[in-house]
């Protein structure tokens, strides 16, 4: 079988296809991947420059150590620290609610976190009537009413089924 001029031709043509159609790929890829970092270094730019809106539904964190920043603990009223021992019981409910329901025991943990959500429930309750100087401070207020939202939110949820 003999080589003809004519298959070298075809051969060469369709390597210098595929040659040309390579460097195509890679220069437009070298272009879309400066274009994607210009954008990605205006975004980070813009993203340093503005404030994250405040999460809805969700405890603000940043706000409430934000208050812990500007008011001491030494500077609390005695009616103060006891709403703020009591807030710490209450997240400290919560903390045994949620090992309650990722328990390996279903049946008897839905039972039993249940009850802690009770207990959260009545303690927020509680501590509503009890202190008066809740309504004074927002920030404390407003914790208080995120964490009877919460528990009204999650006796919903298990009373609808969601854990099961």
């Amino acid at each position: 079988m003999k080589i003809q001029s004519e298959q070298i031709q075809a051969l060469n043509k369709a390597s210098s296809a595929e040659t040309t159609k390579s460097v195509q790929e890679q220069n437009g890829q070298d272009v879309f991947g400066n274009i994607l970092a210009k954008e990605m270094d205006a975004a980070n730019t813009t993203v340093a420059a503005s404030t994250p809106p405040p999460l809805g539904g969700v405890m603000d964190t940043g706000r409430l150590l934000q208050a812990e920043a500007a008011a001491p603990a030494e500077n609390l009223s005695e009616s103060e620290r006891v709403v703020m021992e009591n807030v710490d019981q209450l997240l400290n409910q919560w903390e045994v609610y949620a090992g309650r329901l990722g328990s390996e025991e279903e049946a008897s943990s839905l039972k039993e976190a249940y009850g802690v959500l009770e207990d959260i429930e009545s303690g927020v309750q509680q501590l509503k009537e009890d202190n008066p100087v809740i309504g004074e401070s927002p920030d404390l207020e407003s914790l208080v009413n995120e964490l009877e939202v919460m528990a009204a939110t999650e006796k919903i949820k298990c009373n609808r089924g969601d854990y099961l």
